[in-house]
């Protein structure tokens, strides 16, 4: 079903409506278990009730958020497409954010062409950053080109600054540019950080190798072992898929800047948020019923289990944060029946217990009556659907670009401005930020009218890449 036949107009205007009033029974329950005794055991400790027919609500020590279907019902005799949205926020409530112990890890690029202002600004920037991180917070310094030279091996703020900021300093620009061992070195020094810190690895780069799958590897394997991944490209040379890739990889964040100079502002929040994060390893494990099938998820790595669980990793979060993850599935439903949706949402408090929170009442029937299953759509889930599957087709839409399939990249914006505009329509709550992802992408089709190749469709490239995958993630419109 194309995303267009979620909204037919005025059947579906009126399904909404009908759709956010009918409630059920749906019901979680939260354990909590000693730090590192794994996501069961522990006593009950809290009960709520689901908000809706198809969605459920959670919370926990520090997390709350939500597990909703974009429909109660699917059309039986066949199989249909479906919608998951998980949200996730770090909550901590009432009590004061305490400033998380860190580790950080810089990984530089001095290849040659980051030569002259870029070297420059990009050693001010580091500078910066090591003089606002706290003496007890725990640093080390990765530059690489050709090579790769553990600058500063991992160890306290406060005991190597002047130190390191001299070091940083004397770093000249020249050779090529090899990130995997950049990576593998940058993961070796954290390895020895101290008990409970928060762990992130940022990349600057302004180039690009051959080399992306296996810094993308390197890059999953620090999130498997707790440690974010952030990439920046610098200037309009570097590719941003390559990054951007790293970046999700890594469960981290991805940024674009023209220069070397704008660096700075990429770090302060990278230490920003490893100071303020509060839990970290969040997962969710969905049990998926008879009759439904995974198809794919965006804003989480997800993994099949078998026996119709799949596991949704999402990583760290920092106080107030708000992630959304989006799965898509295919169910095939008989009239008359109904299948219940069940799982789990775990999280480690930073330098404290574990947590699960489980949740269930979410169910999908079959039906014969079109207009009763039309009456069942989530109108919200339906339209963050449709945002996030048309961010994931822009990207698709730079990339196109950047190789020269102009054609393909202008063919994708008017998809997804057609798309979107039709959610816009009958989704009056989301209006707005579905019509400002509408005139972002009016822009891009602007931009990619350009030359392949000048500054201005480079630009719009890295810019279109950045602003989406975060959208991927977060509400990014």
């Amino acid at each position: 079903m194309s995303i267009q036949a979620w909204f037919r107009p005025s059947r579906v205007r009126r399904s909404i409506a009908a759709g956010l009033v009918v409630l059920s029974t749906g019901g979680l329950v939260l354990a909590r278990t000693p730090a590192g005794n794994g996501l069961s055991g522990g006593p009950e400790t809290h009960v709520a009730l689901a908000g809706g027919s198809n969605a459920a609500s959670f919370s926990g020590p520090g997390v709350r958020g939500r597990f909703a279907l974009s429909h109660t019902a699917v059309l039986a005799g066949g199989d249909r497409r479906v919608f998951a949205e998980l949200d996730l926020r770090a909550d901590p409530g009432d009590r004061p954010v305490t400033r998380a112990p860190l580790s950080i890890a810089v990984v530089l690029d001095t290849s040659g062409s980051m030569g002259g202002e870029k070297i420059d600004e990009a050693k001010r920037s580091c500078v910066k950053l090591v003089r606002d991180m706290r003496d007890d917070d725990e640093i080390a310094f990765v530059r690489y080109a050709s090579d790769t030279e553990l600058v500063q091996p991992l160890a306290r703020v406060g005991q190597v600054r002047e130190a390191l900021i001299a070091r940083i300093e004397a770093i000249q620009a020249g050779g090529g540019t090899n990130i995997p061992p950049a990576l593998a070195q940058a993961m070796r020094a954290l390895a020895d950080a101290g008990k409970g810190r928060v762990r992130r690895v940022v990349l600057a780069s302004d180039g690009l190798d051959q080399s992306r799958a296996l810094a993308e590897q390197y890059a999953k394997s620090s999130a498997d072992q707790g440690v974010t991944v952030s990439s920046m490209g610098i200037g309009l040379d570097f590719d941003e898929g390559y990054m951007g890739g790293v970046a999700r990889a890594g469960h981290g964040n991805f940024g674009f800047v023209k220069d070397g100079a704008s660096l700075a502002t990429f770090l302060h929040r990278e230490l920003e948020e490893t100071a303020t994060t509060t839990v970290e390893a969040v997962s969710a494990r969905v049990r998926l019923p008879e009759g439904v099938r995974f198809v794919q998820a965006t804003g989480a790595a997800a993994q099949q289990l078998g026996s119709g669980e799949i596991e949704l990793t999402v990583g760290s979060l920092f106080a107030g944060d708000e992630r959304r993850v989006l799965v898509e599935l295919t169910a095939s439903v008989a009239a008359g029946e109904s299948r219940g949706f069940e799982g789990s949402v775990a999280w480690s408090a930073v330098g404290g217990d574990t947590a699960t929170a489980r949740f269930g009442g979410v169910a999908l029937a079959g039906s014969s009556d079109a207009l009763a299953v039309e009456a069942g759509r989530d109108g919200a889930v339906l339209a963050n659907a449709t945002s996030v599957l048309a961010s994931t087709r822009q990207i698709e839409a730079a990339a196109a670009y950047a190789r020269g399939d102009d054609a393909r990249a202008q063919a994708l914006i008017e998809q997804n401005v057609s798309d979107l505009r039709a959610a816009a329509a009958v989704a009056p709550a989301a209006a707005a930020p579905l019509q400002a992802q509408v005139a972002e992408y009016e822009g891009n089709r602007r931009s990619f009218a350009a030359p392949r190749g000048s500054d201005v469709g480079r630009a719009a490239a890295k810019a279109v890449t950045e602003k989406n995958l975060y959208n991927n993630d977060r509400v990014g419109f």
